[in-house]
């Protein structure tokens, strides 16, 4: 498939952007060059320095949430390949950035469609890293905690349905997470920490028959322990 189509090029952002940041530079020496011929080189061109180098990062921040934006809009229509092809793009370039890495959250879930979970994987760590969405963050410690379980990494699946279920604002959600939390201790073998967080849920959610019926499965599943 053709890569997709944009009313504006990368490329042309880039430029526009670059161009913009010299004129902004040298408007700037231009506004300030008695100040500039007062205060000593070395400050004056660090001064500069950072000044361009904020300009440079404003602009990535500009073309990373441009692409994430054409990215989303192939994703809602379902067009998963060309969307593929523009996050693969925002994650390899501005990665560092915010966008970049809601775009990494995005690209990570196309990859656990198409079962490529180690793909999955350092895009969705990076994002429990650094992201800033509570309610991304918890769904992408649970996709962490799913692919350590796949792995027969119990400790590892523990510590991410952990901080999945810290994340979490929804009581229900929550609770179905922690009850989860549970049936991973069991597997453990950490039978009182699973006996702990159950019992704790019976009290507290006993009207919620969903809440219930999970706990009863994994109740059962100590039973057999």
């Amino acid at each position: 498939m053709l890569k997709p189509k944009r009313k504006i090029t990368r490329d042309e952002i880039k430029k526009d952007s670059f161009v913009e940041s010299v004129f902004e530079v040298r408007s700037y020496i231009m506004d300030n060059s008695k100040l500039l011929s007062r205060i000593g080189g070395g400050i004056a061109l660090l001064c500069i320095i950072i000044a361009f180098f904020a300009q440079s990062s404003k602009n990535n921040i500009h073309e990373a949430e441009f692409l994430l934006t054409q990215s989303t809009l192939y994703l809602d229509n379902g067009d998963s390949q060309n969307a593929k092809i523009l996050l693969q793009e925002l994650t390899d370039e501005y990665g560092s950035t915010e966008a970049g890495r809601l775009g990494g959250y995005h690209l990570a879930h196309i990859y656990l469609k198409n079962n490529d979970n180690e793909l999955a994987l350092p895009l969705l760590l990076k994002y429990s890293n650094k992201g800033k969405s509570l309610f991304l963050l918890s769904s992408a410690n649970e996709a962490i905690s799913n692919i350590y379980l796949q792995k027969n990494d119990i400790k590892n699946a523990i510590k991410f349905q952990s901080s999945s279920i810290k994340n979490s604002n929804n009581k229900k959600t929550k609770a179905l997470l922690r009850i989860k939390l549970a049936e991973l201790y069991i597997k453990e073998g950490s039978l009182e920490k699973s006996l702990d967080i159950l019992d704790e849920l019976k009290n507290k959610q006993s009207e919620d028959v969903d809440v219930m019926n999970k706990i009863d499965y994994v109740s059962g599943l100590m039973m057999d322990k």
